[in-house]
Formats: C-alpha cells, sequence, structure tokens
C-alpha cells in the first residue's frame, strides 16, 4: 500500500469516529456532513488502490512470467 492510500485510509477512519462522536452529541442531521465526508474519503482510496492495481497490471512483464510464455512457446 501506498502513502496515499494509507493516508486516505487514516483521514476516513478519522472522520468516522468524529462522525461516531458527534451523532452521539447531535443529531443525523448535523452531523451527516461529517458521513459524507468519510464516504468521500473511501471512495477516493478505493479509487485511488484500483488505478494503481490497474498501473501494476499494464507494467511490463516479470521474469517469472517471460520465462513461463517461453515455456509455452516452445511446445
Amino acid at each position: 500500500m501506498k502513502l496515499s492510500e494509507i493516508l486516505l485510509l487514516a483521514v476516513a477512519a478519522g472522520f468516522l469516529v468524529i462522525w461516531i462522536a458527534e451523532y452521539q452529541r447531535t443529531s443525523f442531521g448535523d452531523s451527516y456532513w461529517l458521513l459524507m465526508l468519510f464516504l468521500g474519503f473511501i471512495l477516493a482510496f478505493q479509487y485511488v488502490r484500483n488505478k494503481r492495481l490497474e498501473r501494476e497490471k499494464t507494467t511490463s512483464p516479470t521474469i517469472k512470467q517471460l520465462v513461463e510464455d517461453r515455456r509455452k512457446k516452445k511446445k
């Protein structure tokens, strides 16, 4: 996991904790914006993670994959 993903996840967890504390103190309507910030950061985390995983799939193949491909071509 990259630093940006860890930070997004930490901020999302922070907003969740703040929302729970605020929800106990006030009503749902007054603390709704904290819940939306939590959801926004969770979605941003998922977006960044999926983009990174997609980029990793399109990178050059590893040596292990190259060896397996050569074995398949020989058969």
